[in-house]
């Protein structure tokens, strides 16, 4: 039963979704510019962006600017040069849903595919959950489950946190975090946590992601020509999560774009006063001080 809830809940694809929007400026020190030089668009006070003034072409955003596919996975393109915090907290989010939405649809199934009959199902008590993750044990699983399935996933929870962005550390962190949340979360329901398993999978987990996985994955996006069904299913074996999650995405309708470009902020009664030259305030031009900020558009 307990390898069944495991084997379930990696895969597992739900409508877990986790949205939020974090947007980011900082001020500049860059030279002051005259409002007469901002586009007469800027003028119009009714629309609820009119207070933000683009100093530079919008399409002119940094190289290193970040952009979801519109179309699932990224199989060919390069990971960000900067991390990408709000796909880590969608993917996260993601990564607990499936969870949960595996152990209810096992929950409601059939004995026969559940091993749960209807007695134990009643008699179901979060007190055991609460004992599990209080007591962690050094668990009695086969060698293969401790030694190579727990490597392999902390490889590409690594590898979900490289593809997002995040440098050695970070990754390893964040692998150690999704290992944390599958023992302390979903797991827990059936059986105590795992004392090793909260070290293997992350420890391992990096040696696999970096020095295998990684290695792997950009020597089969290095090929010329458009990539074969075979080096698909490697990219997906590498990192599952990342592909389940952009059909995730795309269930939803969500598409994100990213862009680090100068914005001019300018208070919303000098915008009015700007179309107009009525209402416009008398005595010498003022001057708005550019920023740098980060963008962030999410669409569904």
């Amino acid at each position: 039963m307990n390898l069944l809830i495991r084997a379930c809940s990696r895969v597992a694809l739900s409508l877990a979704f986790g949205v939020g929007c974090l947007p980011l400026a900082a001020a500049d020190s860059l030279p002051e510019v005259d409002p007469a030089t901002i586009p007469a668009v800027a003028g119009d006070p009714s629309p609820p962006l009119a207070a933000y003034v683009h100093y530079l072409d919008p399409g002119a955003a940094l190289p290193d600017a970040a952009a979801a596919p519109a179309d699932g996975y990224a199989w060919r393109s390069v990971p960000p040069t900067r991390p990408d915090w709000y796909g880590v907290g969608r993917d996260t989010a993601y990564f607990l849903g499936y969870q949960f939405s595996a152990i209810a649809a096992i929950y409601l199934a059939p004995e026969s595919i559940s091993g749960w009959d209807r007695e134990q199902k009643e008699n179901y008590s979060f007190d055991k959950w609460r004992n599990n993750v209080s007591e962690p044990v050094w668990d009695g699983d086969r060698w293969w489950i401790n030694y190579v399935l727990h490597p392999y996933w902390g490889g590409t929870y690594y590898i979900r946190a490289r593809e997002r962005g995040l440098d050695r550390a970070q990754s390893f962190w964040y692998a150690a975090l999704l290992s944390t949340l599958w023992e302390y979360g979903a797991e827990a329901l059936a059986e105590p946590v795992s004392a090793q398993d909260l070290v293997v999978t992350p420890v391992a987990g990096f040696l696999v992601g970096e020095y295998l996985l990684s290695p792997l994955r950009q020597r089969i996006r290095a090929k010329p020509g458009p990539l074969v069904w075979s080096d698909k299913a490697l990219l997906f074996m590498t990192d599952p999560l990342g592909v389940i999650n952009a059909e995730t995405d795309q269930l939803l309708g969500i598409k994100t774009t990213l862009q680090w470009q100068p914005i001019g902020i300018q208070g919303p009664a000098l915008t009015a006063g700007m179309g107009n030259p009525a209402v416009s305030q008398p005595g010498p031009p003022r001057s708005i001080a550019p920023a740098w900020g980060l963008q962030l558009r999410a669409d569904w």
